[in-house]
């Protein structure tokens, strides 16, 4: 275990790299602490001491450890982060760090900023699931606060000092780099996944005891339609007012900051291929879409996909293929009363995961989520309701 709190640079002397995996010879002040056993950090990946001689130290690096880490680029003169083991006793300086890289990434791009310098690195999805603003990180085995997160990437402000006694000061845009997310983090999530379909059930038991209802949706004119949006800034509401669900689907829309109209073809909602949750909504325009549907599947596809546990479509354009998980309760609000429905599961080939209606009629979109955003169905609301007066005009049957 190690705290990301370098304490020397080292140089590589010598590295005999092969495909059975690669022995290198280390230069460092940190030789003298050190025995053949002892474990150290290399440029953030935990190694074990195999030789040592005066003033330097030999680790080996299994052929698993070159491909996740880049150690197997390492060549004499170059410089590697280097951390001895903690102690119990030890004053925890940075985070808990195991030196199990969990992946490379790369310099995307480094900005200076006053006395300090910002670095980008690029990362996958599943990596940046674990990072939070103002969370811990691991890069290169330095203990890092994240300061940005975007799509693909995340970001970390270097002080002056760290620039000085880490490696930071030669990185250059390309360059690999290891990442390790904090332990923290995989704790929470994994039990977050192992104990969510275990939580919905014991909710969807409780729900069904107190209320001892069961939803029976169905898109009337005037039904509105309200669906949360978070993302890992804020959460804002979408509002949809349905104009006239058959046989042409007509809608006005609301978010925060935008509205507009939609109107989805009849043979769409039967035949289409194509599914959007965004492109179809811009501002203040009234949009037409003979060959694509929004907020819910087709019923070709929908039929496709309870029959064969598959289905391939375009979405926002771009080709998807989903898979067929199963089926599970979804709790919403039906004119102010909490109410559940069958959903069924669905995930998809880039790490999302669905939720529609089990219904070939109405395969209405209940759940939305991925690493950075999570659109969510909180209520349905009948015409009984007050509901929003903006459409002008209706648009002929197409």
């Amino acid at each position: 275990m190690f705290t990301g709190i370098v304490t020397d640079v080292g140089e590589v002397v010598k590295a005999d790299t092969s495909s059975e995996g690669s022995l290198l010879q280390i230069r460092s002040r940190l030789a003298a602490d050190l025995e053949v056993g002892h474990s150290v950090s290399i440029n953030g990946t935990c190694l074990t001491v195999v030789g040592k001689d005066t003033g330097s130290f030999d680790v080996e690096a299994t052929p698993e450890t070159l491909r996740r880490t880049d150690l197997g680029q390492c060549r004499a003169g170059s410089r590697v982060n280097l951390e001895l083991a903690a102690r119990l006793a030890d004053f925890l300086g940075g985070h808990l760090v195991q030196g199990h890289v969990d992946e490379m990434g790369r310099v995307v791009s480094i900005i200076e900023e006053g006395n300090s310098w910002v670095f980008r690195f690029s990362a996958s999805r599943e990596f940046l699931s674990f990072c939070v603003m103002k969370g811990s990180v691991t890069v290169n085995g330095v203990s890092l606060t994240v300061s940005g997160i975007g799509e693909g990437y995340f970001e970390v402000t270097i002080i002056p000092h760290t620039h000085e006694v880490t490696n930071f000061s030669s990185l250059k845009v390309g360059d690999g780099v290891n990442l390790e997310a904090d332990l923290i983090s995989k704790y929470v999530e994994s039990h977050v996944r192992h104990f969510k379909g275990l939580v919905v059930l014991v909710l969807a038991l409780a729900l069904s005891l107190v209320q001892g209802l069961a939803g029976d949706l169905s898109l009337q004119a005037n039904s509105i339609l309200i669906y949360a949006n978070q993302n890992a800034k804020k959460t804002h509401r979408f509002v949809v007012r349905i104009a006239r669900p058959v046989p042409d689907l007509v809608f006005e829309w609301e978010s925060v900051n935008d509205q507009g109209t939609v109107h989805v073809y009849q043979r769409a909602l039967e035949q289409s291929r194509r599914f959007t949750l965004l492109s179809l909504f811009e501002v203040g325009v009234d949009e037409e879409a003979p060959d694509e549907t929004t907020l819910r599947l087709s019923r070709a596809l929908f039929t496709e996909l309870a029959a064969q546990k598959s289905l391939k479509l375009q979405l926002n354009g771009v080709p998807l293929k989903m898979e067929w998980v199963g089926e599970e309760p979804f709790v919403l609000k039906l004119d102010r009363e909490e109410v559940e429905v069958t959903g069924v599961r669905v995930q998809d080939n880039r790490r999302g995961s669905w939720l529609f209606l089990k219904d070939p009629d109405l395969p209405l979109v209940l759940e939305y989520v991925t690493s950075y955003f999570h659109h969510r169905l909180e209520s349905l609301s009948t015409p009984d309701r007050p509901s929003l007066r903006w459409i002008r005009r209706l648009p002929p049957i197409k």
